[in-house]
């Protein structure tokens, strides 16, 4: 009998809507009370309320359910959507890298800051999405994505900010994120557009944090023209450095570290002309393990 009035309010609730089951349960109730008041029985009473609260319950356990199942199906959408675009990219490349600057501020904990300048020149009449991806060097669970906060925004001929940009994000694995950013109106051909993307990632470098190595590093799969890689350490790093990518094939490759105004140790890696799907960066390894306060 229960799973009856399971399935029969998960049909409501496809018809009807959560608001209809809200008030259905508040009229249950009134009625209830007001029943009562007329019989003068505390059972009778009771009794309604009783019933309401067990409607309400079953109610949830049915809008949970379905709620679940509609984010799995989201996820599955989401994936499909990612997978297409990536096909697309493949067969038909629509634009060029300009430039490309990152710059990944780590915190004491691994909780990281990417800021992210974008320029690219339209090389077909409609290139409407530009697909990037994300990883954190370990296989992060689940629970860590909702702390995810990323924004994309354009940035106008003159620099300034303009409105944000609508975006697709899926998870091919644990730990690695595809950002779609879809753009507002294709641009023109031969022409250039700029947006900036946000992120904020929670444990993103917690391995480098515990002396474990740890890669930095871009790949392009369309043609690039430069692209700088800042990574700005914790205050009190001291680490190794060495070069990932076959760096001897191209000549583009510089790697320098410099401390910024705050005493922070930045390592910065600057690309030009890396060959399409060739990847490139470095990687760092703390030379002692750090001490951290529990949270």
């Amino acid at each position: 009998m229960l799973r009856e009035l399971i399935l029969f309010l998960e049909e409501f609730l496809r018809g009807h809507g959560s608001t209809a089951v809200a008030k259905a349960a508040v009229g249950l109730m009134s009625f209830a009370v007001l029943i009562g008041a007329v019989l003068g029985s505390t059972a009778v009473k009771a009794g309604g309320l009783v019933t309401a609260f067990l409607v309400i319950t079953v109610a949830g356990i049915a809008l949970l359910t379905r709620r679940r199942s509609e984010r799995r199906e989201l996820e599955v959408h989401k994936d499909l959507v990612s997978q297409y675009c990536a096909l697309l990219d493949k067969m038909r490349p629509s634009y060029q890298v300009v430039d490309w600057d990152k710059t990944a501020v780590i915190g004491e904990r691994g909780d990281t800051h990417v800021k992210l300048n974008v320029k690219l020149k339209a090389t077909h009449e409609d290139f409407r999405f530009v697909r990037l991806r994300f990883g954190c060097g370990w296989p992060q669970p689940r629970r860590y994505r909702n702390r995810i906060q990323v924004t994309v925004r354009n940035v106008l001929v003159d620099g300034s900010s303009g409105t944000t940009l609508r975006t697709t994000v899926s998870w091919p694995r644990d730990g690695s994120m595809a950002l779609i950013v879809h753009l507002h109106t294709a641009p023109a051909l031969n022409s250039e557009v700029s947006f900036s993307v946000d992120l904020f990632w929670p444990k993103m470098c917690a391995p480098l944090l515990e002396n474990n190595p740890d890669e930095f590093a871009l790949q392009f799969w369309q043609p690039m023209s430069r692209a700088t890689y800042r990574i700005v350490l914790p205050k009190g790093c001291e680490i190794y450095v060495e070069p990932i990518g076959n760096t001897a094939d191209f000549t583009g490759f510089d790697l320098h570290r410099k401390m910024d105004d705050s005493g922070r140790e930045v390592v910065v890696c600057r690309l030009s002309d890396l060959p399409i799907r060739h990847r490139a960066g470095v990687r760092l390894q703390l030379k002692e393990k750090r001490r951290t306060s529990p949270q």
